[in-house]
């Protein structure tokens, strides 16, 4: 991939994740001067399974930008977010009837986050978008999970008791100025779920769109909107676009992916164009052992890359882009050791399954590097390093579209830790 090139795909990608505050004028000069596009480079440093290190002066200039972004983040079930068990419940309710406006202490610390749930219905927010959740010790608001620029329903907020927070309309617009709400909430043990309950709003739109479950988003790369660590259960993805064809317009698409984790899970991040899961064991020592972490990786439309140029980035447009001309092509690709394909099925759709090692006699790193290497289909997955093993799964989903979903572990840990990813895999649901 040329440096032009990546860092205009990375640009473009900042400005549909969108940074939490920038002037309007400046916003609207940046959207007539560039055209979306859906994808973004992922962001851990040469992580075994991860993009080669090629092309890191550019993608070190988008990083720096896409590093504003905070947006909120997600999952849903149906109804209000993911079967994570029964939430505990709320503190008992109280009527706002004659409390005054704006009495009451601070938030309290553990709601001081950004949250995310699914579409909250808000004139301004995509009913495909999931919706983000902001609360600081005095204020609360919500937007559209890639656009946090854009806030709804701004009210000042504070705690009139334990276990309750009074939100008062700062704006007239969805609701009246003044407006006055209390609510309960709960939070479980771990303090990534929170559990709103209305007990009374004067504001109707306000008190659909709080209610409800919410997800903290405890990413750790800031590149990314991601949630961090998880409670077991289920979840829905908030930006990866399985079907997004290549140089498509991207829009929000809250819960393309639906996935369970058990205890001992974390989502590491959530692109356009990709998907990442951990065991949080590893995530704990990101991004300082990504060489060593064991990952399941998620990436939209894979291409061959060319071997041609190696470690280009460049689609080989010869290679048939179906499952089957992949799976062909990847035996004849200098460098890597690949097992006779095996099938399985995903989700109701027939998937393809090889096992991938470098060749133990490579010497070829990518960049000038010293580490035996091979980036081998785009967008940029590869292996990294003679102790790597990948399983490779390619998905077909019809229509020509093709999701791969990369296991990866160093050696001496992948048979066990394919045990552990192969149910997580098996409940991918894709829409």
């Amino acid at each position: 991939m040329t440096d032009e090139r990546n860092f205009d795909r990375i640009t473009r990608a900042w400005l549909d994740l969108m940074p939490d505050e920038a002037p309007d004028r400046t916003i609207a000069a940046v959207l007539q001067a560039v055209e979306t596009a859906p994808q973004v480079r992922p962001p851990w440093r040469r992580l075994s399974w991860r993009p080669s290190p090629m092309n890191r002066i550019p993608f070190a200039i988008g990083a720096a930008a896409v590093a504003v972004i905070a947006g909120a983040f997600f999952l849903a079930n149906s109804g209000r977010g993911p079967d994570v068990g029964t939430p505990p419940s709320p503190s008992a309710s109280a009527s706002p009837t004659g409390f005054p406006l704006g009495a009451g202490g601070p938030v309290p610390a553990e709601l001081r986050h950004t949250w995310m749930s699914d579409h909250r219905d808000v004139t301004g927010i995509l009913t495909s978008a999931g919706t983000a959740l902001f609360l600081t010790d005095r204020s609360f608001a919500i937007s559209q999970s890639n656009q946090n620029e854009r806030k709804f329903l701004t009210s000042s907020a504070s705690a009139p008791g334990a276990g309750q927070v009074t939100l008062v309309t700062d704006t007239a617009a969805a609701c009246a100025k003044g407006d006055t709400g209390l609510y309960s909430w709960s939070m479980s043990p771990s303090g990534r779920i929170l559990t709103i309950t209305t007990d009374l709003d004067d504001c109707a739109v306000r008190n659909a769109a709080f209610g409800g479950t919410w997800w903290q988003v405890a990413c750790k790369n800031t590149n990314t909107n991601c949630l961090g660590d998880l409670d077991p259960g289920t979840y829905k993805s908030q930006y990866i676009t399985p079907r997004l064809d290549p140089g498509a317009t991207w829009e929000p698409d809250f819960g393309a992916l639906t996935y369970t984790v058990p205890e001992g899970w974390a989502n590491v991040d959530d692109f356009p164009g990709s998907f990442g899961l951990m065991p949080s064991t590893d995530y704990a020592g990101m991004p300082d052992n990504d060489t060593e972490a064991a990952s399941i990786y998620l990436f939209t439309q894979p291409q061959a890359m060319s071997q041609a140029t190696p470690c280009s980035g460049e689609p080989d447009v010869s290679v048939d882009r179906s499952v089957g001309g992949l799976i062909a092509w990847l035996k004849d690709v200098p460098g890597l050791v690949v097992t006779d394909a095996s099938p399985m099925t995903i989700d109701n759709h027939p998937a393809t399954i090889v096992n991938i090692q470098v060749d133990p006699s490579w010497t070829t790193g990518c960049g000038g590097g010293t580490t035996p290497e091979v980036s081998y289909l785009t967008p940029e997955f590869g292996i990294f390093g003679l102790e790597a093993r990948q399983r490779l799964i390619l998905v077909d989903l019809g229509g020509g579209d093709v999701l791969g979903i990369g296991t990866v572990a160093l050696a001496d840990r992948f048979d066990a830790f394919l045990l552990e990813a192969t149910p997580v895999i098996e409940s991918f649901q894709i829409e």
